[in-house]
């Protein structure tokens, strides 16, 4: 049996499939899956080898690997070996008392780390409201996906973007969505599975039976009916009613699960241009993707 590390932001129904099947088991493969505070805490993990793989987005795995300005204070060979989702609905949520884009103005905004990620995305959003960055709002540097929706809700940021079930689970509690990314980015990469290029050099093989595994998970996935429903709301912390709607997002064709795992060009060129809108250094595709 292998053992693997991985780390994650959001839990993720795929690898939560594959558990409760058996898939990992049966390919001799053990993952240690634990989330993560931050990027910067993540590919730190990663380069030291406490991971051997990430999810992440793909904006995060260009900063890495051609930036020198990020938090490892160099490049790191990172690359990207299969496109997992196209943002599952990544939104903009207000805290309590914001019901549109201009309550922002003046206001904080909570994102994972301001340099890469999802924030250039977020920029690009406000942007199209006329809110341009650095005069308009402030940024506050909040963490993971999930520490920034406790955040929203404590109150200690005026909006950040939220996806999957934490969307859902916002709207619920009354808060507004004020947009989508995918409103002002289409097609757009949001999840991606990654690794450095010289675990994959040296264990390429465990790297392609991983993901022969995850291929498998996804197709069960997409194809599953009412009995996966139990599990989906363990995953997002939802009810049994509002796994509809989960279901919905998932099966999406831009926005759900990526159901072969292939990148899009086109997806992730708009990634790569939102880094050299709002970015401090340029990347580019190449060398960034080796499918596994």
């Amino acid at each position: 049996m292998r053992t693997l590390g991985l780390g994650y932001f959001s839990a993720s129904p795929v690898l939560a499939v594959a558990r409760a099947r058996g898939l990992f088991a049966r390919a001799g493969l053990r993952i240690e899956a634990e989330p993560v505070t931050s990027s910067p805490a993540q590919f730190r993990s990663l380069r030291d080898g406490d991971y051997h793989l990430v999810l992440t987005s793909p904006d995060n795995v260009a900063a890495y690997r051609f930036g020198t300005a990020n938090a490892l204070g160099g490049q790191l060979d990172t690359r990207i070996i299969r496109a997992v989702d196209g943002g599952l609905g990544l939104s903009l949520l207000g805290a309590a008392g914001v019901h549109g884009v201009d309550d922002l103005r003046g206001g904080v905004i909570g994102v994972d780390v301001s340099d890469s990620g999802f924030a250039f995305a977020l920029y690009e959003l406000l942007a199209s409201n006329g809110l341009r960055r650095g005069t308009d709002y402030e940024i506050v540097e909040l963490g993971s996906t999930p520490r920034r929706a406790e955040a929203l809700r404590a109150g200690r940021c005026d909006a950040t973007l939220l996806n999957g079930g934490l969307v859902l689970a916002a709207q619920r509690d009354g808060l507004v969505n004020l947009g989508r990314i995918s409103d002002v980015v289409r097609p757009y990469l949001g999840t991606v599975l990654a690794a450095t290029g010289r675990w994959l050099d040296t264990d390429r093989a465990i790297a392609r039976r991983f993901c022969d595994v995850w291929q498998q998970a996804v197709t069960a996935l997409l194809a599953a009916e009412h009995e996966i429903a139990p599990l989906l709301a363990d995953v997002f912390h939802l009810s049994i009613e509002e796994i509809p709607a989960i279901r919905t997002l998932l099966n999406d064709p831009a926005e759900g699960l990526v159901p072969d795992g292939a990148v899009v060009p086109a997806a992730l060129d708009n990634v790569l241009h939102l880094r050299a809108r709002y970015g401090r250094q340029e990347a580019t595709a190449e060398g960034l993707v080796d499918p596994c």
